[in-house]
């Protein structure tokens, strides 16, 4: 999701950016100091939360809010400060979190999780299979991953999950008799273009996150059997075989885990 947050003093924005280094979930930050400059981006770029420091000249936090939902009310509000009094005036707001100084980076990834919640479910229906090889359907419909290194690449995001990849750990799982030199990691990248080329094209490309050097798959936007078997969904568990992406080496991990599992259901 893409985000911003404002506060007055620069050391509070670093703490930020340093905190959710990392998070595959931002798809990107813009930080400010000066209210206006928030709501001037705002008003001409897509903004999914905003997370603001109640205590900022020129009106406030709160007052901030107001504005920015004015130019999108769709915009989620979570606030920021070190002042417990605070909190019946930000809930006064309709904001959907409140995290109290100094927070920790748990603090700022249960708010995403609470932002996803309120956001508007995807136009189309992705629905991800793995047991006991890959397929994947939007809307019913297969997917063409047609080319080979490109199917085993989304295979391994939905494997990996939240957590994502690096461009080296995808190369160590798609070409392990390869070095990771310039001409690997430049078709590690054609690989990407061309998986979210195909996404994008299905009406999907969202499912997708890309920051920095880390890519992943937005869990919460797809509907996979992993991740029901994962979250204790019984009816998605009795599909399980032993088989779990059984053309992929790499996913010999997780097929040992799902088959403990089942074991441990069978002992009880």
């Amino acid at each position: 999701m893409r985000l911003i947050y404002v506060d007055d003093e620069q050391p509070a924005l670093e703490n930020f950016r340093w905190t959710t280094a990392g998070f595959t979930e931002i798809r990107s930050l813009e930080m400010f100091r000066d209210p206006q400059s928030a709501i001037d981006w705002v008003r001409e770029n897509p903004v999914d939360a905003a997370f603001l420091d109640i205590e900022i000249p020129g009106g406030g936090g709160i007052e901030l809010s107001r504005r920015l939902c004015e130019l999108n009310p769709k915009l989620r509000i979570v606030f920021v400060t070190a002042y417990h009094q605070y909190a019946m005036d930000a809930w006064s707001t309709e904001a959907v979190g409140y995290i109290l100084k100094p927070y920790t980076s748990e603090d700022i990834r249960k708010q995403l999780e609470r932002i996803a919640r309120y956001r508007p479910k995807p136009a189309h229906r992705v629905e991800i299979r793995t047991i006991p090889t890959l397929s994947v359907a939007v809307d019913g419909n297969p997917l063409p991953l047609s080319r080979s290194k490109v199917r085993e690449l989304f295979a391994l995001l939905v494997e990996r999950g939240k957590g994502g990849i690096t461009s080296g750990e995808g190369i160590s799982c798609l070409w392990p008799e390869r070095p990771g030199g310039k001409d690997t990691q430049s078709l590690f990248r054609v690989t990407y273009k061309r998986l979210a080329d195909t996404l994008q094209e299905a009406g999907v490309g969202h499912i997708l996150s890309s920051v920095g050097n880390r890519r992943a798959l937005l869990t919460e936007q797809v509907d996979c059997d992993l991740y029901r078997i994962l979250d204790g969904d019984e009816q998605a568990a009795k599909l399980y075989d032993g088989q779990y992406l059984q053309e992929y080496s790499w996913a010999e991990d997780r097929n040992g885990q799902l088959y403990r599992m089942l074991l441990e259901k069978k002992e009880k």
